[in-house]
């Protein structure tokens, strides 16, 4: 039999055994279409797990540049249940900068995590110090001599407290944080201008930085010439120490509100800008415990500290010419008197208070004796006259408050000549001599923002020892 063409229609096939040709279309059912919402949500979903593991990766790669303790999942910090954490924050050059391992960034932040209240204090660069194995020198040098181990101790032993963690980060990294959480709003109070700030592109030559008073939306490269810049009205490390302060709070508050948490693309380069260029000794567990800590803690109500040259700035000019600061104080213990009780005295320090002391008894030498007391434990109040009053028939202590209108306690109205009000300086008097403020009365007059009138009640918050008496 002639073997039959079997080149057929593709919906046929060809029997050979019955010389027969049968329709598919018969014998197979059609599989049904998938709807094209299901197709678009496999695929959704596809890509999100891909995402996702990307993402979970990419984060623990990074976060472990940053941690090497990534995976210590701790339930309290060290120092939580003494009521103080310490971390130090240090600020570096980058990589191939000029002097790219000195710290000109000394920040000790303190977590009280009693009373959930944070204490930043910033230890100028050229604070003369002494750094174990070295002797004296400045402070920025002990990251450069002896990396973290060695700054951790230097400050801890300068600063009298114990420092549980550290954290590191460098130019880039400042700049990289500012730009991932999409900018950051500064408050430049003073005219800035700094002629010798480096060029960008040349740290070798002066470009200059000069920037007017005004509020800014900031991106990193604003940010870090506001943070860095310190010669001309910059105010020297003083006034730079402060707006390191200011743009650190500012990127603290950024990262954690809900635009950079929900934002997956803000997330990622925040991570991104932290695994290159900044380092930890905490866990991702201590992190995350930090942050259960202090995010309720608003950033208007972080104690700020700059040790300076001012009044109680507990810092002066190096006797020998150098532009070295040195201590005030040669035993440090006014610098760690006040740093153990920051959470206390620095809402004091903060307002920078003055005070007139006037004896409004017969017994002579008591204004001297309670300007002793207030220099010998070392409060951060600054006596700017000690004298009689004009009557001497005080029964009872009086503090005024020259900021009040009258006995009520009105602060006075908001104008160019009002005195600011400082009600924490007053809470602090007011415990102290155990008597409430009031507005000055008639003839009491000063410069100072309060006035004490001793009465002879002064027994009650006044140790007087009576003399010997006379063999």
């Amino acid at each position: 039999m002639p073997k039959r063409d079997q080149s057929v229609r593709p919906d046929f096939v060809y029997d050979p055994v019955h010389d027969k040709r049968h329709n598919l279309q018969r014998f197979t059912r059609e599989k049904p279409k998938k709807p094209w919402w299901k197709k678009t949500l496999m695929a959704i979903l596809i890509i999100t797990l891909i995402s996702g593991a990307w993402f979970a990766f990419f984060a623990v790669r990074n976060i472990t540049k940053i941690a090497p303790n990534f995976f210590k999942f701790s339930q309290k910090l060290k120092g939580e249940d003494e009521g103080r954490v310490n971390i130090l924050l240090l600020g570096v050059g980058d990589p191939g900068h000029e002097a790219a391992g000195l710290s000109d960034t000394n920040i000790l932040v303190s977590v009280n995590t009693k009373e959930n209240k944070v204490a930043l204090t910033s230890i100028p660069r050229d604070t003369r110090v002494k750094i174990p194995g070295y002797g004296f020198a400045k402070i920025n040098n002990a990251n450069a001599y002896g990396d973290i181990p060695l700054a951790k101790q230097t400050v801890s032993n300068f600063l009298d407290e114990p420092i549980q963690y550290y954290i590191r980060t460098d130019f880039t990294g400042l700049k990289q944080a500012v730009d991932a959480v999409g900018g950051i709003e500064i408050n430049n109070k003073d005219y800035l201008s700094d002629p010798e700030y480096p060029c960008d592109n040349n740290q070798w030559r002066s470009c200059g930085f000069t920037l007017k008073p005004g509020t800014y939306k900031a991106d990193g490269a604003l940010a870090l010439k506001y943070a860095r810049c310190r010669k001309g009205t910059c105010g020297d490390d003083f006034g730079r120490a402060a707006r390191q302060q200011e743009v650190l709070s500012a990127i603290r508050s950024k990262a954690m509100s809900a635009g950079t948490i929900l934002n997956p693309a803000k997330l990622t380069s925040l991570i991104s800008a932290a695994g290159d260029n900044v380092q930890t000794d905490m866990s991702v567990g201590e992190i995350m415990r930090l942050n259960e800590l202090t995010k309720d803690i608003p950033n208007d109500q972080f104690i700020n500290v700059v040790l300076s040259l001012k009044e109680n700035g507990f810092l002066k000019s190096a006797p020998d010419g150098t532009s070295d600061l040195v201590p005030v104080d040669s035993t440090l213990a006014a610098i760690q008197t006040f740093e153990d009780n920051i959470f206390a005295w620095g809402p004091i320090w903060k307002e920078n208070p003055s005070i007139t002391i006037q004896n409004g008894t017969a017994a002579a030498g008591i204004g001297g004796k309670l300007q002793t007391k207030f220099e010998k434990d070392k409060y951060p109040i600054a006596i700017s006259q000690v004298t009689n009053a004009l009557n001497k028939d005080y029964s009872t202590t009086r503090l005024f408050d020259m900021s009040l209108t009258d006995a009520s306690s009105t602060p006075k109205s908001s104008n160019s000549s009002a005195r600011a009000s400082k009600p924490n300086t007053r809470s602090y008097l007011e415990g102290l001599l155990k008597v409430q403020a009031s507005a000055p009365t008639p003839g009491v007059n000063s410069s100072s923002d309060f006035v004490i009138i001793i009465g002879s009640d002064y027994t009650n918050y006044l140790q007087i020892v009576s003399p010997a008496p006379v063999q």
